[in-house]
């Protein structure tokens, strides 16, 4: 995920005082980051850093120096500074529709163009326009991110919310974030989240490949079949939501048709736990999923198997791959 820093350079140009607030905030957020940010070595240099903190510190290094010499990303700029800002996320993000659509609730940034969510650096601005949303009407998601992009304006730091990651799962971050920083396409959410998942995963398998670690890596390409379960099944019941919403039938119609398509779903993931060994889902489980939920998770997958085969086209070969993601015309992943 990432947050938009470019545009927090033109907050005077922007005459809405709710507008004025929400990058006066950004702006003392992301000031705090790089304020509280100590170099990697030094910390883990530092007699009070604890062991764990350590070794995390020093996977990071490993994994940028790989991103740099085997995944033609920008490793050498980005995460060689360490930033602790003492809570579990660095932003909160707000997913909106409209009860019976999906489409999202875009928001426009000067440079960046739309965007189709809201970010905020401290929880209670973002339930506070969550709860204006919703009386509108809206079905939003709001939900807690521990990592983004500020897209090379900033050489963003390792935070404290995602550093204490399982390797794999630093390593997979990294890479996401480090794509945004290498490839952006400005008002295209999809196209930018689904090549970064893309590029992460396909980092992390030859990262492990290249550290010997085969288990690891068999048992990682087994975690990516489970999610691409779970996307086919967000992507049915997307499917047979459109259908719905395009159909025409009376609100109350449409509203007892959604529950029973959602309440679907809500099986399906049950089954897939099942199938798993009995575990995982466990946070889908326990939410009321609607439209923003569906949302938000499309725009991290919709354009993957588009790259993914693109990649293949380029037999592997990243530098080819980045080349032709520039030039790529956005017809060609529809």
């Amino acid at each position: 995920m990432r947050l938009l820093i470019p545009i927090l350079l033109v907050p005077a140009l922007l005459p809405s005082c709710r507008t004025l607030e929400f990058y006066g905030q950004a702006v003392r957020g992301q000031f705090e980051i790089l304020h509280k940010s100590r170099p990697n070595s030094e910390v883990m240099a530092d007699p009070v850093s604890k062991p764990a903190l350590r070794k995390q510190l020093a996977a990071v290094e490993r994994i940028r120096a790989f991103a740099t010499d085997h995944l033609s990303l920008p490793g050498a700029e980005s995460y060689g500074k360490y930033t602790d800002l003492g809570r579990d996320h660095v932003v909160w993000v707000i997913y909106a529709t409209p009860e019976f659509s999906l489409k999202p609730k875009t928001w426009s940034y000067p440079f960046i163009g739309k965007m189709d969510y809201r970010g905020y650096f401290q929880e209670k601005n973002a339930t506070s326009l969550a709860e204006e949303l919703r009386k509108d009407g809206y079905d939003v998601y709001l939900g807690g991110v521990d990592a983004y992009s500020t897209l090379g304006w900033f050489h963003d730091p390792v935070l404290n919310t995602f550093i204490v990651y399982p390797d794999i799962d630093l390593a997979e971050t990294i890479f996401h974030e480090l794509t945004h920083r290498k490839v952006f396409r400005g008002g295209d959410t999809v196209f930018n989240e689904s090549l970064a998942n893309v590029v992460a995963e396909e980092g992390v398998k030859r990262w492990l490949r290249h550290e010997g670690r085969l288990a690891e890596l068999r048992h990682y390409e087994q975690r990516l079949v489970r999610r691409r379960e779970f996307y086919q099944e967000i992507d049915r019941a997307r499917l047979r939501l459109e259908a719905l919403y395009a159909s025409g039938k009376p609100e109350p119609v449409m509203r007892r048709a959604k529950a029973a398509i959602l309440a679907r779903l809500h099986g399906q993931f049950l089954e897939l736990r099942r199938r798993w060994g009995g575990h995982g889902l466990e946070g889908w489980l326990a939410e009321d999923i609607h439209n923003g939920h569906i949302v938000s998770l499309r725009i991290y997958a919709d354009h993957m198997p588009a790259f993914q085969a693109l990649l293949a086209g380029c037999d592997g070969d990243l530098d080819l791959f980045f080349k032709r993601v520039g030039d790529l015309k956005l017809e060609k992943l529809n």
